[in-house]
């Protein structure tokens, strides 16, 4: 937070969902640097997942997020974003199962198209509007 800013003041541009969005993401250049997740949030900006992957921040992850079109969620279209970890936390628990998530990632959208932020952002004023 800026030092002038008041506490709690809400930052972002764009407004956050909570949704399960299927992402598939890729951190580096072999098969086995690619993983799926499923979206805990998503804005115009970026998203947040959990994981059982331990990326730090600042790495650069390529990402196909499966945005749905409608609320339904009957029509999605691909969406391709490379993509910047902002921040990761370890979740707090006792012990994991195997493949268990244990990672949260917070990740901001570097370079995107015009086009799919704002498709991006219809879906989540639309679902938003709905409830």
């Amino acid at each position: 937070m800026g030092r002038n800013e008041p506490l709690g003041l809400e930052r972002r541009k764009f407004p956050r969902l909570k949704d399960n969005i299927f992402v598939f993401c890729r951190s580096g250049s072999t098969s086995s640097d690619e993983f799926k997740a499923i979206t805990c949030d998503i804005s115009g900006s970026g998203l947040m997942f959990e994981t059982e992957r331990d990326i730090t921040p600042e790495s650069k992850l390529e990402l196909e997020i499966y945005q749905p079109i409608k609320r339904s969620k009957s029509m999605i279209f691909s969406v391709p974003v490379l993509a910047k970890v902002i921040w990761m936390k370890r979740i707090e628990k006792a012990s994991f199962e195997k493949g268990e998530n244990k990672y949260k990632l917070a990740i901001e959208f570097i370079e995107i198209e015009k086009k799919d932020r704002k498709k991006i952002a219809n879906y989540i004023e639309e679902k938003v509007s709905k409830k």
